[in-house]
């Protein structure tokens, strides 16, 4: 599996899926996050607030705050109390966690590997993250899926990075032929639709925060979506846009919401 590295072949279209809450599910990762960032905070009271205004929207209590994801409420709930340098040490210290299995409670969606596998008949599958290298690959091998994974692109700096990185991936190629598949809108979604490729939004916190092609609660909502994409790039747009226009049901080729 190639690291880092643009994918060569252009004739086919390209998947890309974000990891953390996409691809890797459950809350442990952001919770070990919280336990590195935590562990710099002097007094058990602060500690335990934090913690529980961090379940609360990890539950999704409708009276919580919205927060892009896990990682961005631990970094805003703590930003009066930790730096930013101590809580990027923290988030090292949660991968490396992550890396020697330190960090329970991660799954893969129901049915994913069979899904990516059917995809891959169609289309390429970039695994792209913010996270290192390091935690990522171990998570993949131990959810079963590195066979699953094309290319993996760490450290790429979404939102800032991904225009870039989606340019380098289509080329001269009609960007309706890139599909971004992420948890963060900011992050996975808007920069792809701005960009014009297609885009499924996993919409965890129903934030409902701004256009997609696709959303849903869950990616397995997405999955015959996704595949109809995969079979047809050049239309799907359209095929959605059309949807949209008519009812916030879907046809039932595609069973993720369009947006």
């Amino acid at each position: 599996m190639p690291y880092a590295t643009p994918l060569p072949d252009r004739d086919r279209p390209l998947l890309i899926l974000d990891f953390d809450g996409t691809v890797c599910i459950g809350d442990g990762p952001v919770w070990a996050y919280a336990d590195a960032v935590l562990r710099r905070v002097d007094g058990a009271d602060k500690d335990a607030a934090i913690r529980a205004r961090l379940a609360e929207f990890l539950d999704g209590c409708t009276d919580a705050p919205r927060y892009k994801d896990g990682y961005s409420a631990v970094a805003e709930l703590t930003a009066d109390i930790v730096d930013a340098d101590d809580r990027q040490e923290a988030y090292r210290e949660s991968r490396a966690a992550l890396a020697t299995g330190l960090s329970a409670g991660v799954s893969a969606p129901e049915g994913l590997h069979e899904f990516l596998t059917d995809v891959g008949e169609l289309a390429d599958r970039a695994l792209v993250t913010n996270a290192p290298l390091d935690g990522v690959k171990e998570t993949l091998s131990s959810l079963g899926l590195t066979d699953v994974i094309d290319s993996i692109h760490p450290e790429s700096h979404k939102p800032e990075g991904l225009p870039a990185l989606l340019s380098e991936f289509a080329g001269d190629r009609d960007p309706a032929l890139l599909m971004s598949v992420g948890d963060v809108y900011d992050n996975d979604i808007a920069p792809a639709y701005a960009f014009g490729s297609a885009t499924a939004y996993i919409d965890r916190w129903s934030h409902h925060t701004g256009p997609s092609h696709l959303h849903a609660a869950t990616f397995t909502d997405l999955y015959p979506a996704i595949r109809s994409w995969a079979e047809h790039p050049l239309d799907f747009q359209s095929v959605a846009a059309n949807s949209h226009a008519h009812t916030r049901n879907p046809p039932n080729h595609y069973q993720g919401n369009p947006s």
